[in-house]
């Protein structure tokens, strides 16, 4: 039986560009493409300890395009205090050929973190519809402390071997010796049928980083892709990439899908497209300057294979398609640097700094069109969530020198190392006269740039909401073409 289909009403009340329950957060998502649609499971932090208590369970949403979600509730829910799950953390949602969904799921249970207990362990449950579900407690699988650290064994993921035919487990854990900080490496487990697991020597051990969260495994083309989030250099999710499907892994010199703001992240296709599923997480205080939290709103990035096997990510189309038509944007100069012309506007900022405002902007937008520097010097870019006077909100910064899109408070945030947020950049070629097509959309505090069809960065703006959007140059001439803004279809 299929989920049940939710009304219209139901639906639209589901309208987001980037999901969060009510009340609560969403943590780590774990997506799995059935019938037509696109079923994300994922943790739920309610931020309330007083009314749900400690932990998360396991909730289930669904949608075709990314922006309307159906609500199917929770799936996997706590156990008791006693139990291994008394936290239903991160799994994977495999069906097998005869159409019965399996969840592999990790309970973790912080009170069995002894010496002769297990604080994480893999845990099954079934289904026939996706939609209620049935725990196996009679199967549990732990770490083999032969190889594995006791307590690290978590975040399974299943698939079938594509050569061997035997189903194949992948997972998040850590090796019992080492240097204690790259301990960390992607487990393995093996099995005939679903049931009986055998622990294996691992997956990839690059000796590189604490923990490998939340692995993901899928083949496009001729290349095999090992997906996996890591804390140690940055906290962010990574991607190493095989012409065999056991490795080795190569890491490319930009092995990252976007930065901080984007985490945990898995996939799912439809056969033919691929979709990246993590989440930007909020800050504590829902302040700028807070600390990063645990669980935030959804983001999805489509997946885009370069000829070389690279990957990278773009904006998914059915996003763009939830606007309406573009308008252009009135700017006001700020200073006499920029120009409008029939194609645009251009800047002439060789010895300074300077900027063109819009009027203030909805809560949601989506604004696009391109850039181009015609100085081999300086930077340029969009202003977003600005004061009148342009003296307080963000910018997303193209450095031409740096090679990089750079993300940052106007006038606010500066320290000894970054004049801009850290980790809250990406490599980005740019090279003078060449178009830098971009695509930013901003709901509420979450906002994601995309930058041709290639790079992402996601990022939190919390002051000046319904805030001025502008140009920037600095040290440089540009030109930016084409600049439009959509609000949200009705």
């Amino acid at each position: 039986m299929p989920p049940r289909r939710r009304t219209s009403a139901e639906r639209n009340h589901l309208v987001n560009f980037f999901f969060k329950p009510r009340p609560g957060v969403i943590g780590d998502c774990i997506p799995h493409y059935h019938d037509g649609r696109y079923h994300v499971f994922y943790l739920r932090d309610h931020r309330d300890r007083e009314s749900y208590g400690l932990g998360s369970a396991w909730h289930h949403i669904s949608t075709d395009d990314f922006v309307h979600f159906e609500d199917h509730g929770e799936a996997l829910a706590q156990g008791r205090i006693d139990e291994q799950d008394h936290t239903v953390a991160t799994g994977c949602v495999y069906t097998d050929e005869h159409g019965k969904h399996h969840i592999f799921y990790t309970g973790i249970n912080p009170y069995l973190r002894t010496d002769t207990q297990h604080e994480q362990a893999l845990l099954h449950a079934v289904s026939d519809d996706l939609v209620t579900w049935t725990k196996l407690p009679e199967e549990v699988w732990y770490a083999d402390e032969s190889i594995y650290e006791r307590h690290d064994w978590r975040d399974p993921f299943v698939f079938k071997h594509p050569q061997t035919g035997r189903y194949t487990m992948i997972l998040a854990a850590r090796l019992n010796q080492g240097p204690f900080f790259r301990r960390g490496c992607t487990g393995l487990l093996t099995s005939d049928d679903l049931r009986h697991w055998t622990v294996q020597k691992p997956f990839y051990a690059p000796g590189r980083y604490h923990g490998h969260e939340c692995p993901d495994w899928f083949q496009i083309g001729d290349w095999y892709y090992l997906v996996f989030s890591e804390y140690t250099t940055h906290t962010t999710t990574r991607y190493v990439m095989s012409r065999s499907p056991d490795g080795p892994w190569v890491a490319p010199a930009d092995n990252q899908f976007d930065n901080r703001a984007f985490y945990a992240a898995k996939s799912a296709s439809d056969g033919s497209r691929r979709f990246l599923f993590g989440w930007n997480p909020t800050k504590s205080g829902n302040v700028d300057q807070g600390e990063w939290e645990w669980g935030g709103c959804l983001t999805v990035h489509e997946i885009v294979q370069n000829q070389d096997g690279r990957l990278a990510v773009r904006m998914p189309p059915e996003a763009t398609r939830a606007f309406d038509a573009a308008q252009n944007i009135d700017l006001t100069r700020l200073e006499p640097s920029w120009s409008q012309s029939d194609d645009g506007w251009r800047a002439e900022a060789l010895y300074g700094y300077s900027t063109a405002l819009s009027e203030k902007m909805p809560e949601t937008y989506l604004l696009q069109g391109e850039l181009r520097f015609d100085r081999p010097a300086g930077t340029a870019g969009l202003l977003l969530q600005v004061d009148e006077a342009g003296d307080t909100g963000y910018f997303l910064r193209f450095n031409l020198e740096g090679q990089r899109l750079e993300f940052g408070k106007v006038g606010g945030y500066r320290s000894w190392y970054v004049d801009h947020m850290p980790e809250l950049d990406r490599p980005l070629p740019i090279r003078p006269g060449e178009a830098l097509r971009f695509q930013i959309i901003v709901d509420k505090t979450a906002v994601v740039a995309y930058v041709n069809d290639q790079v992402a960065l996601s990022a939190r703006m919390y002051a000046n909401p319904f805030g001025r959007c502008g140009l920037f140059a600095d040290g440089t001439a540009a030109h930016v073409r084409g600049l439009r803004v959509q609000t949200p279809r009705k």
